[in-house]
């Protein structure tokens, strides 16, 4: 839990070994329901996670909780883009970026009104 950064409380991490000294082929999950210290262990865990969770109580929502959030709209910025993608379509990159250089240069050669259709198709007019 600590590496894909969800935070877990101090009192709430454990380590337990688990099919110490088996072969892979004997340590996998389907043999957790057989390993009782294991689950001894897991049950214990358990009853520590929901007595932590009693004491903590309900969380309040945030300003930016996912139920019941509606975002701010971005109608504008999808029009910049729009218009953007069009003039890169007809080879008009912007001043000073990268496409407009390779433009300039002959290397980028392919705008086109029909971006679906491939370059070799277009080039054997297909």
């Amino acid at each position: 839990m600590r590496i894909s950064g969800i935070e877990v409380p101090d009192q709430l991490w454990r380590f337990q070994f688990f099919g110490k000294g088996r072969v892979y082929s004997d340590n996998q999950a389907e043999h957790m329901a057989k390993d009782v210290e294991f689950l001894r262990g897991f049950d214990q865990w358990t009853d520590e996670f929901t007595k932590f969770i009693a004491e903590k109580g309900k969380v309040q929502p945030g300003k930016y909780r996912a139920y019941g959030y509606t975002p701010p709209s971005h109608n504008f910025s999808d029009l910049k883009l729009l218009w953007r993608d069009r003039m890169m379509r007809i080879g008009r990159a912007p001043t000073d970026s990268s496409p407009q250089k390779q433009q300039d240069l002959g290397i980028n050669r392919d705008a086109t009104l029909f971006p679906k259709r491939g370059e070799g198709s277009k080039l054997r007019d297909d």
